[in-house]
């Protein structure tokens, strides 16, 4: 549900030529970075800018609450995978962050750099936009659920006629994960589908409604740097409601970046990835949600649409055209995401972590005492299955299916893990036998030849039994030549 109004056009002066050159000619900073991964640290949020002021708060809820009438476009996106990576807080360091849903670029990954990245696939409509998006995982009892929609606005709040585009490159997290209380993280809040009201914290959805997330991001920019050490200062807010000016120390205008999220799950039991005394956890409170935008938009595209929608006055499509509005030209093309269409996010030969699904039918999840840590399924029967969106296998030939299981099954009691691909329903192109392995917790390593398998396919792993009980824990999969 949108908090402002929506009319198509309103009447401003457009006067962009100034603001436009800000964004093409200045020169700007960028932290460095390296090919390298640097040493394993301690887990830690220290680069978080942390609680905001109290003028700032108040500025963010004003900004929340007031009528907008038109500048605005939007990118209609879908989340890509699951990880425990941050390639901007943690660059190079692979599982060393809390949990994250990725949306957009399905190439993001602890290593991304703006070449991979531009490089990359994305999932969003437009197909211009190859921005990676990324907030903490959510869970419910326990189970990850993955967004149902993304919705990523671009909103002339602030100063709309003098707004320019993004440079290339620019980075920002917003949010407070270590927020104690409600109070402490102003730029994020929650609310249930069919209703106006909204919490900080989690809201208990009533059956027939899901839950969103709404995320926003600053619009003023320093001018100069692309990034920062707490991944903010670079970038400020602006200290009143709609049409309040940038201060002097960011007097860059740039469109309100945000996150409308969707999630198909209502009721209680629900809990974000996060850090605690640093450690990892994935039973954060609602109130600690943030998060990270890397702009990879194509630049031409971009400044297209904050000429056209912001400083115009329109509400522009995800075509960057106005709705209702005059016609313009806009890029060509691409073909709606479905929500069934693989999300090319995950590497066949790498190890795909069992419990970072896409759906699944009948599993539950537990921490692990397998080397690694982390979490398997856990109460796998007959029936049960995981879906596993976007699996890359590119060019080379997998022959081979490999998963880490363990089994406490009584005497007698066995099953088929099975490999299906695109459909829950298609036969098998793989399966193995377990049975009892010792112990729910004792882990081993079985293998499988699959018929041969290349290009990009969702991957279902389907459970069969001849008997009720349940046979088998999964840790990991993966794929070998």
């Amino acid at each position: 549900m949108r908090m402002y109004q929506s009319s198509l056009h309103r009447t401003v002066a457009v006067s962009v030529v100034a603001g436009l050159a800000v964004a093409t000619g200045v020169a700007v900073n960028q932290l460095p970075t390296t090919s390298a991964a640097p040493a394993p640290a301690p887990v830690s949020h220290s680069w978080h800018a942390g609680p905001v002021s109290g003028a700032e708060a108040n500025a963010i809820k004003a900004q929340q609450v007031a009528a907008l009438a038109g500048s605005e476009f939007r990118a209609d996106c879908r989340g890509t995978h699951v990880a425990g990576d941050d390639p901007i807080v943690k660059f190079g360091q692979f599982g060393a962050s809390h949990v994250h849903q990725f949306i957009g670029n399905t190439s993001a990954n602890a290593a991304s750099t703006q070449t991979s990245l531009r490089d990359g696939a994305t999932n969003c409509q437009p197909s211009v936009d190859k921005s990676p998006y990324w907030v903490p995982a959510l869970y419910k009892n326990g189970v990850v659920v993955p967004p149902e929609s993304v919705i990523i606005y671009y909103q002339g709040i602030t100063d709309p006629a003098r707004a320019v585009a993004y440079p290339q490159g620019l980075k920002v997290v917003v949010g407070n994960p270590l927020a104690a209380g409600p109070d402490q993280n102003p730029s994020a809040r929650w609310n249930c589908t069919l209703s106006s009201e909204s919490s900080r914290d989690f809201m208990n959805c009533p059956v027939g409604t899901k839950l969103q997330t709404y995320l926003d991001f600053p619009t003023c920019w320093n001018g100069v740097d692309l990034d920062s050490t707490n991944h903010f200062s670079h970038m400020a807010w602006a200290l009143g409601g709609i049409g309040a000016p940038c201060p002097g120390t960011h007097p860059v205008v740039v469109p309100r970046v945000q996150f409308v999220i969707t999630y198909n799950v209502n009721g209680g039991g629900l809990t974000l990835a996060g850090t605690r005394n640093g450690v990892n956890v994935k039973d954060a409170a609602g109130y600690t949600f943030h998060g990270d935008f890397w702009n990879v938009w194509d630049q031409a595209e971009l400044e297209r649409r904050v000429t056209n929608c912001i400083n115009a006055g329109y509400i522009c499509g995800n075509d960057g055209c106005p709705i209702g509005g005059p016609p313009c030209v806009g890029p060509s093309p691409s073909p709606s995401p479905s929500p069934t269409a693989p999300g090319d996010g995950r590497d066949a030969f790498g190890t795909i972590q069992a419990e970072f699904f896409d759906s699944q039918a009948g599993l539950s999840v537990q921490s692990t005492s397998d080397s690694g840590g982390g979490q398997n399924l856990t109460a796998v029967g007959n029936g049960n299955w995981a879906l596993y969106r976007g699996v890359r296998f590119g060019t080379s030939t997998a022959r081979q299916f490999s998963a880490r299981v363990a089994s406490g099954a009584g005497g007698g009691i066995s099953g088929l893990v099975e490999v299906r691909l695109d459909s829950r329903t298609a036969a098998p192109v793989g399966s193995f036998a377990i049975a009892d392995t010792g112990g729910w917790q004792n882990w081993r390593t079985v293998a499988a030849n699959i018929s041969g398998v290349t290009g990009t396919h969702d991957v279902y792993l389907t459970f069969t039994s001849g008997q009720p009980a349940d046979f088998v824990n999964l840790n990991w999969l993966t794929f070998g030549l």
